[in-house]
Parts: structure tokens; sequence; C-alpha cells
């Protein structure tokens, strides 16, 4: 009888450093923080519309281990991949786009509410 045994791990929290619109690029600069010792993991998809020659985009994510997010983050910046860096804002704060979007969602309602209250008060008279 074969005794199986299994090493219980603590889980890790990783969290996106790195957002890009190219795998091949995603899996250079993971591995540039790999050879420094950050543990790495490329996430992504591509899109569904290609051309016959070519995928058209996608988007594609670096995940670090929280505890190295920092350190990955300050070493983008330093390899000139400041401009795909996704900096942490904590778990409860939104990124510039959602809060662009609940604006959006906001401003929307409130000119629907109004068209309606306009409409019913017309009717009213």
């Amino acid at each position: 009888m074969a005794i199986i045994t299994r090493l219980e791990r603590k889980p890790r929290h990783w969290v996106q450093v790195w957002q890009g619109d190219a795998e091949p690029l995603a899996n250079i600069v993971a591995g540039r923080l790999q050879s420094e010792g950050i543990r790495a993991r490329v996430h992504g998809h591509e899109t569904p519309y290609r051309t016959a020659a070519m995928v058209m985009g996608g988007t594609w994510a670096i995940f670090v281990p929280a505890s190295s997010a920092l350190l990955a983050r300050d070493m983008l910046r330093d390899s000139d991949e400041g401009h795909n860096v996704i900096d942490d804002e904590g778990a409860e704060a939104l990124r510039s786009n959602q809060r662009a979007t609940v604006r959006f969602l906001l401003v929307a309602a409130a000119g629907v509410a109004t068209f309606f209250a306009i409409a019913w008060l017309r009717g009213v008279g």
C-alpha cells in the first residue's frame, strides 16, 4: 500500500503589475522579472478578430506575489516599462477608467430621470 502525502503550502496573493497588448512582450517582461528573482505569471487573451495575416490584438497581464509587487513595479519602471505598469490602488479603490464609467452612468441616470420627470409634468398639466 502506497502512502501519498501532499505538502500544504500557504496560498499566495498575486497582484497585477503590468498590462500590455502582446503576448510575446508579456513573456519577455515576465522573463526579465524572473531573472531578477521575482516569480511572475502571464495571463491574457487575444481578441477573436483576426485578419488573414495576424491577430488584431489582445490584453496580457503579468501577476507577481503581493510581497514582490512594489519591487517588480520599480524594476519595470527602471527598464522603460513604466507606461504599462499597473499601480496598486487598494482593494476598495476604483481605477480611473472605472471611476469614469461610474460617473457616466450617474450622469446618464440623472438625464433619464429628468426626461421622465419633464414628460410626467407635461402629461399632468
